[in-house]
């Protein structure tokens, strides 16, 4: 499996290419790219898949008209599916950055298994940053969207965000998944489980 990380908007939010034998899989295309449609298009023989890590403008924002220009459907965890058709929740009114109403294809729930071509992926609901924020298990490796990131965490002052929901969720990742298991967030650098649990603030948060 190969992982390529773009690094898209003046925000700087990393959306993710997933590619094997038999899928292609784009994660949080916040903004369109010609390079994330070339992929899909070069990959029509795959399964494909668009995933969102959580419904704020700058990871959902290019994933309609890449869809659009290339079929291929669009997955979000089923409690922020609402944030597609809220410019409130979806933050793109706070900062100025229109986005057209739209629906996912498919809605998940926590713990949800998503087949595609011969892996299975879980969804892992992680509420904190987002009140449904997904995490989403590709093989060896978890997209944590903005839940997590190196040595921190997702802001929980916007709609829908919750900070003990925040601590309860990094529990829940690093008590479910082995230590070793990569993290690939929403904004700056991959990090591990175990760098987590040693040096997050949240890790401190939790253990009270």
């Amino acid at each position: 499996m190969n992982i390529k990380k773009l690094v898209l908007g003046n925000i700087s939010v990393n959306c993710y290419l997933v590619l094997s034998e038999d899928f292609a899989i784009v994660i949080d295309p916040g903004y369109y790219c010609e390079n994330i449609v070339e992929f899909l298009n070069e990959n029509k023989d795959k399964s494909r898949l668009i995933l969102l890590t959580h419904g704020h403008f700058d990871h959902i924002g290019g994933a309609k008209q890449i869809s659009a220009e290339t079929g291929v459907k669009i997955g979000i965890g089923e409690n922020d599916a609402p944030y597609l058709k809220s410019p409130t929740f979806n933050l793109s009114g706070n900062f100025g950055i229109p986005i057209k109403p739209f629906e996912a294809d498919f809605k998940y729930k926590d713990g949800e298994k998503i087949k595609i071509g011969n892996e299975t992926i879980k969804a892992i609901e992680t509420p904190g940053h987002t009140k449904g924020s997904v995490c989403y298990l590709i093989g060896d490796n978890l997209f944590c969207g903005d839940t997590l990131f190196f040595e921190g965490y997702g802001r929980t002052d916007f709609p829908g965000g919750d900070m003990e929901e925040m601590k309860k969720s990094f529990y829940k990742i690093t008590t479910l998944f082995d230590k070793e298991t990569v993290l690939f967030p929403g904004h700056g650098e991959d990090t591990t489980i175990a760098h987590e649990i040693e040096n997050n603030p949240l890790g401190y948060f939790s253990a009270i």
